[in-house]
């Protein structure tokens, strides 16, 4: 069940540290893997209610690393005004996340919240990309585990 903390940070498209991994054996997720696994689960989900998959998008996962940069370190996110960065006027969503939980959990959390649910589902969105950054190293400079994710999505670039 999650917790009240972690409810209402997905509400506003941010999700709390909930644990450390430094007690963890297994190391942290490196950023590009973790943003490709969200990727393909949330494709999953597109899948399972009968939509297509997402097709990979470069130009998307350059201005999505671009947008999880600044919050690398900034546990709060805000989403800025969000338009199609692509394809000129093609429509446009995003999805946000600041953690150190693993893919199938941020996108289950994803899948929980309204709004986030709905850009994955969106039958509109034809196109996407994740972008992931690591969060700036524990004070002994070992990897926090923590990272800053963009999951861009847009439409079909109007004829």
């Amino acid at each position: 069940m999650l917790s009240a903390r972690r409810a209402a940070a997905t509400l506003v498209a941010s999700f709390a540290v909930a644990s450390s991994l430094a007690s963890c054996s297994t190391p942290p997720t490196p950023p590009a893997e973790l943003a490709r696994e969200l990727f393909d689960l949330s494709n999953e989900q597109r899948v399972a209610e009968g939509l297509d998959a997402l097709v990979w998008n470069d130009c998307l996962a350059e201005k999505a690393a671009d947008r999880a940069a600044p919050f690398v370190d900034e546990p709060d996110l805000e989403h800025e005004v969000l338009v199609s960065t692509c394809h000129e006027g093609a429509k446009a969503g995003e999805n946000l996340s600041r953690t150190d939980l693993s893919a199938a959990e941020v996108v289950d959390l994803w899948m929980g919240s309204a709004g986030h649910r709905a850009n994955i589902l969106d039958p509109d969105f034809s196109i996407g990309a994740v972008a992931c950054v690591a969060a700036s190293p524990n004070p002994d400079g070992a990897d926090s585990g923590v990272r800053a994710c963009s999951q861009l999505f847009e439409g079909p670039a109007p004829a």
